[in-house]
């Protein structure tokens, strides 16, 4: 079973916590804000509340960033973390 955080406004969610990927020990953090609600810093409470869901049956817990999302960097920044490294994907050209 996947955990969940949200912030509710008006009884709708404007931004879910969420976990994309998971194993037996590892969990990745992921987000969604509304798009009307982006910018209101209600990302990093609803990411550390996630983590605090998560860490009960996980040990190590991430949160991942494109190199150009500003915003999510922003994010990791204000919850303190620390970068690890960079995810590199290998493409097969075609033709």
């Amino acid at each position: 079973m996947r955990e969940w955080a949200m912030v509710v406004h008006d009884w709708e969610p404007v931004s879910r916590g969420f976990t994309p990927a998971s194993n037996a020990t590892t969990a990745q953090a992921g987000i969604w804000p509304r798009p009307d609600f982006r910018g209101k810093r209600l990302a990093p409470p609803v990411i550390a509340a996630s983590y605090q869901r998560e860490h009960r049956n996980k040990t190590l817990l991430f949160y991942s960033s494109a190199a150009d999302n500003h915003a999510s960097q922003s994010v990791s920044r204000t919850l303190g973390h620390t970068p690890l490294g960079w995810i590199w994907t290998a493409r097969q050209k075609v033709g």
